[in-house]
This record gives C-alpha cells, sequence and structure tokens, in this order.
C-alpha cells in the first residue's frame, strides 16, 4: 500500500487506470532511453549517422506502447467492472451481473463482489421482509382490537347504566347514603374506562385503515423483473446460462410489490436450475386487458415428476419421473419442488392465474397473470360505535 499511496499523493493520474498505464509507460521506456544514450555515446559517431536507426526504434517504440497501453487498459476492465458494481450497488442499489467463470485474480474478484452483492441484496431484502412482517403483526393487533369493541364496550355500557340507576334510585331507595357513593364511584370511574377504550379503539381504527392503504401499491413490475434477474445472475453465469428479459422499459401495476418480486424470483430460479446448460432463460412480461401477463420459458428445459408438487402435476399430463417411469405421484422431492409450491403460494397470495405447460424437447413455460389492483386510497376510519 505505501507505493500506491505515494502515487495516490502525486494527484495526477487521478484513476486506477491511469496509474497502472504511467508506471508501465515509465518502465518501459526510462531503461530502452537509457540503453539508446549509452550506445549513442559509447559508438562516438555524431547523431546524424544514426539518425534512421533512431527513428525506426521512435515508431517501433511507439506502436509498441500503443498496444500496450490498449492491452493493459483492456485488462485492467475487470477492476474497473468490479469498482463500477460495488459504487452502483452502494448508489441506488443496483445489482449487477459480472462474470463468475474466471479463475484468475482479476476473475476472483469479480466473481467475489458479485456473490457479495448477491447475498448482502438477499440478507437486506430478508431484512425488509422481517420488518414488513412486525409491521403487519402490529397492525393486525390494532385490527383485532377494533374487531373487539363489542365485547368491551357492552359490558361497561351496563355497568355504566346500572349504576346510573343505582344512584337515581329509579327502582327504589337503597337503604343507606353509602351505596349511593358506591353507585357514583362506580359509574364516574367505568366513565373513564369507556372513554380511554374509546380513544384506543379510535386509534386502532386509523391504523387499521392506513394498513389497508398501503397493502396494495402502484409500482414498476418491469424494474422488479430486471432486478430479479440480476439476482438470479450468479447462479445462471455458473452454469453458462443466458438470461433474457423481454418487455418494456416500465410497466406500472397495482399490486403487492413484497410477493410480486418473490414470485420472479422463484420463477426464475425454477428456470435456473432446469434449464439444458448453456440454455436460455427468457422472462417476458406483456400488458393484458386485465393484467400484466408474466411468462417464463425454458427452451430445452425439463421438469421431471420429483420436481413439481402433487397439486400441479394436472398441468402436465405423462411427466416423467428421474427413472423414466410415468406417474402422478412422485417418491421423493428435489429443491425445484420447494419453489414450485413457493410459485403457486404466490400467485394465490396476488390473485393471479398460474398456467404451466411441457412440451418433449421444446421445454415448458410458467406463465402467470397478475391483476392490476387499484391501491386502497383515503379510506375512511371505522366508525364510533
Amino acid at each position: 500500500m505505501r507505493v500506491y499511496d505515494a502515487i495516490s499523493r502525486l494527484g495526477w493520474p487521478r484513476s486506477y487506470r491511469g496509474k497502472i498505464l504511467l508506471v508501465s509507460f515509465v518502465g518501459v521506456h526510462v531503461p530502452m532511453f537509457g540503453a539508446v544514450g549509452y550506445a549513442l555515446i559509447a559508438d562516438g559517431t555524431s547523431l546524424g549517422d544514426h539518425l534512421d536507426v533512431l527513428i525506426a526504434m521512435l515508431a517501433a517504440t511507439l506502436a509498441g506502447t500503443g498496444a500496450t497501453m490498449f492491452l493493459m487498459n483492456a485488462l485492467l476492465e475487470p477492476v474497473h467492472a468490479a469498482s463500477r458494481a460495488a459504487a452502483g450497488y452502494l448508489a441506488d442499489r443496483t445489482v449487477p451481473r459480472l462474470p463468475t467463470r474466471y479463475t484468475d485474480g482479476a476473475g476472483v474478484l469479480m466473481a467475489s463482489v458479485q456473490e457479495c452483492i448477491t447475498r448482502l441484496d438477499a440478507t437486506l431484502t430478508a431484512a425488509e421482509y422481517q420488518c414488513a412482517r412486525i409491521e403487519d403483526d402490529r397492525a393486525a393487533r390494532f385490527r383485532l382490537l377494533s374487531g373487539m369493541r363489542h365485547d368491551f364496550r357492552t359490558p361497561l355500557t351496563h355497568i355504566v347504566g346500572f349504576a346510573e340507576l343505582m344512584k337515581s334510585e329509579a327502582c327504589g331507595p337503597l337503604g343507606n347514603s353509602a351505596y349511593q357513593k358506591y353507585a357514583a364511584r362506580i359509574g364516574a370511574s367505568g366513565h373513564d374506562l369507556l372513554q380511554t377504550l374509546q380513544s384506543v379503539l379510535d386509534f386502532s381504527d386509523n391504523e387499521a385503515a392506513a394498513g389497508m392503504a398501503g397493502e396494495s401499491e402502484r409500482f414498476d413490475i418491469a424494474g422488479l423483473a430486471q432486478q430479479a434477474i440480476s439476482l438470479e445472475h450468479l447462479h445462471a453465469d455458473r452454469r453458462r446460462l443466458t438470461l433474457t428479459f423481454a418487455g418494456p422499459r416500465e410497466m406500472p401495476i397495482g399490486n403487492l410489490p413484497g410477493a410480486t418480486r418473490s414470485l420472479l424470483g422463484a420463477m426464475l430460479h425454477v428456470g435456473v436450475l432446469r434449464a439444458p446448460r448453456g440454455g436460455d432463460v427468457r422472462l417476458s412480461l406483456s400488458d393484458r386487458p386485465d393484467g400484466v401477463g408474466v411468462d417464463l420459458s425454458v427452451p430445452g428445459g425439463e421438469l421431471r415428476l420429483e420436481d413439481v408438487p402433487a397439486e400441479q402435476v394436472h398441468f402436465f399430463p405423462g411427466l416423467r419421473s428421474t427413472a423414466g417411469t410415468t406417474g402422478t405421484v412422485a417418491e421423493s422431492s428435489t429443491p425445484v419442488t420447494l419453489h414450485m409450491a413457493l410459485i403457486d403460494t404466490l400467485a394465490r397470495v396476488l390473485g393471479a392465474r398460474l398456467t404451466m405447460e411441457q412440451a418433449p424437447v421444446q421445454g415448458y413455460r410458467i406463465s402467470v397473470l397478475l391483476p392490476d389492483r387499484q391501491p386502497v386510497a383515503d379510506t375512511p376510519a371505522l366508525a364510533a360505535e
């Protein structure tokens, strides 16, 4: 780090690439100029006698320097790409797609940066999901309290009412003045408790209304699809797969963004796990009259009986097992099975229509039609009873 620190203090060149090129230029030309100068001095002849040799050497040096600088610049691209990837993720949380198949130092650097960012993003997503669940649990408690208004208010109303009757002796004298004081105290305490409960119920009503309004929101599903592809890039690159996206740059939709992100990730992971090595996994979005169509196609891919949960077997008639037999019930499961079940669960949560199909040699397709739900806006608070 001392050499790097010393060169950085010079102030020029500012970029790391420029520092490498400067060191390469100096390291190549200083020894050459020294050797040429020594040869000219030791020879004793005039400079004009060796002018043609010097011109040829200068031309060759310039050509070699240009080629060397070009190649050095190209070889530094992995370092520059890793730097851009880290800066891009810190700036706007863009997940990169760095190649991970190279085994030298620069390749390991890119693979490590890719895996670190992928793991970091997954961890942050999980943390955000946990925060969202905590918020949902808190809102659920408020909804529960709001729904119990009758359980609390009705007995309190009876207590207050009977206390008022006893205090006014509407049904006859109590017989002792102390009972009137007790009745008055019961009525006052009941009124205070009822007012406190009503304040809590009003607050819970507002919280519940805000939660209902926030469950569905407008978001860009095309942006989520690009993020899902970037997150799956690490697994795809290891299998030499090409992930492609077809659709508009922006496509707004109203639904649950968190569940939609998880659905896109699960679909892509199923595609990567069962795509032929070196093949393609294609994700496309299309605008439909009743929502947005999400299609995952894997040319040449094949799902086995063990990959498909029992409730989805009807999509794949004649599905073959790993052993080559056909049937409707698998004797075991695979990692794909969990993601297939997750796709089905998320589709139901989103109110989407799920279809699947597979053809020999051609591959398989998973299609989801997401409804476009309008977010709840300005939901009024529940009326106090």
